[in-house]
């Protein structure tokens, strides 16, 4: 098995191009700009946006169910804020741990508040597709997986919530998915990408040569 490049051999050019450099204060129009395109992972985001936002419609209070006392302000409220801010730790954490569990060790956060985003970082790392891939993903899965296990359990009420905050979390993973997607629809078999967390600059590059791609 190939050993994944380092930095200097991904810079030297002779066998990888850079492809894209993507200032951290970019993000936003970056994401906005892949939104419609086509492939697996915005097809999977589009997917969870429309059920949870039928679901949402669908479980509203005293539409399908009726309900005493709905209580909409405040389904709308913890579904809407209460729910997605507390589930930033536990996004961000996922993040996190996936790399930890890939040998990052100088892992960094960071938020921009005028973009609305919130990132976890690693420092010089450089990650294959499939890698950036799992880590990128892997809170959508688990969040989104846990969210439709505490629904079924639920009252018709929390479902309402929960299928809320389901929404809104998803809107969260806009940005990990653009970027899986990016790297997805590189034509070349070697796709890398690390980041510089200091310059808050992140690099993808593709392969020159068609050998295996690899973690």
């Amino acid at each position: 098995m190939t050993l994944k490049p380092n930095i200097e051999q991904l810079e030297e050019g002779n066998v990888y191009e850079k492809v894209l450099t993507l200032s951290y204060g970019d993000i936003a129009p970056f994401v906005i700009g892949n939104f419609k395109s086509v492939n697996l992972p915005m097809i999977i985001l589009w997917i969870t946006l429309a059920v949870s936002a039928f679901l949402t419609v669908w479980l509203w209070p005293n539409l399908r169910y009726t309900m005493e006392h709905p209580q909409i302000i405040k389904g709308l409220a913890t579904g809407l804020l209460a729910l997605p801010l507390l589930m930033v730790p536990v996004h961000e954490g996922l993040h996190l741990i996936s790399y930890r569990l890939a040998g990052a060790r100088d892992i960094r956060y960071g938020a921009d508040l005028r973009q609305g985003i919130i990132y976890v970082t690693a420092h010089r790392f450089v990650t294959g597709r499939r890698l950036f891939s799992l880590v990128a993903f892997t809170p959508l899965v688990i969040i989104t997986a846990g969210i439709i296990v505490l629904m079924i359990l639920c009252s018709p009420w929390w479902q309402w919530v929960l299928s809320m905050a389901l929404f809104t979390h998803t809107t969260m993973c806009a940005g990990d998915t653009a970027l899986i997607g990016f790297m997805m629809g590189l034509k070349s078999g070697n796709v890398y990408t690390w980041d510089d967390a200091d310059r808050k600059e992140a690099y993808f590059y593709a392969g020159k040569i068609n050998v295996n791609d690899h973690l």
